[in-house]
């Protein structure tokens, strides 16, 4: 359950109740930055519904495993500058588009935290998404998720890989993200967590995670095939 301690346009921080779950790499805290609401609503465009229908469809593939507090992932796109809408934190996907699932956000150097017009608090990974949009202007979209069979096989699926674990939600991890999409790479694994895809647009990056998927599927036929023949 999330707390919200606020009062309207001030900065507050989020207390968030812990949960525990045998799959996920690093137990789940909470958010790890501050934020001002400006507002609880924002006028968003016909990619949100979109962006609502990827992260139903990642869920129903185990890429973003839904759990009793939310899901593991988080998606969002550019909507001007370094201004972008995302998933928030706790959020379960589902078919129907709740403009309350989501959050338009905007990093706020000067402060140090994280201008936010939505009902809730933004997802955990914000910096990731944040800096990945300042550093590449190419980007207009970035979903987040996490398969154990993606990073367990990432070296067969030829998937570059962070070379160490980093705390989530943290400057250090959305910095490694960095560093790879630096050498060309849109498609990474952050090592024990989860991989990120980055496109020009929405559907471009989910086709792209459909690609990854569809090899690590075929690859699990073929490594099944060869064992059933012995």
């Amino acid at each position: 359950m999330i707390v919200l301690q606020e009062e309207a346009g001030k900065k507050i921080r989020l207390n968030i109740y812990r949960f525990e779950d045998g799959d996920c790499m690093e137990h789940y805290s909470g958010v790890k930055f501050e934020l001002r609401r400006e507002r609880e609503s924002f006028v968003a465009d016909e990619r949100l519904s979109l962006l609502n229908k990827w992260a139903f469809i990642l869920a129903e593939l185990g890429l973003a495993p839904v759990h009793t507090e939310g899901a593991y992932g988080n998606h969002s796109y550019r909507v001007q500058g370094n201004e972008f809408i995302i998933t928030r934190t706790g959020m379960i996907p589902c078919v129907e588009m709740l403009p309350e699932n989501y959050c338009l956000v905007e990093y706020c150097q000067n402060e140090n935290l994280f201008r936010v017009k939505g009902r809730h608090a933004p997802s955990s990974e914000s910096f990731l998404h944040s800096s990945m949009y300042q550093c590449f202007k190419e980007i207009g979209a970035i979903m987040h998720g996490h398969s154990a069979l993606l990073n367990s096989h990432a070296e067969e699926l030829d998937i570059p890989t962070t070379p160490q674990e980093l705390p989530y939600g943290t400057r250090e991890l959305a910095q490694a993200a960095v560093r790879l999409q630096e050498k060309g790479v849109s498609f990474f694994i952050l090592k024990n967590h989860g991989f990120v895809a980055s496109g020009v647009d929405i559907g471009s990056t989910a086709s792209l995670v459909l690609d990854r998927f569809k090899s690590l599927v075929g690859l699990l036929q073929n490594q099944a095939m060869e064992k059933s023949r012995r």
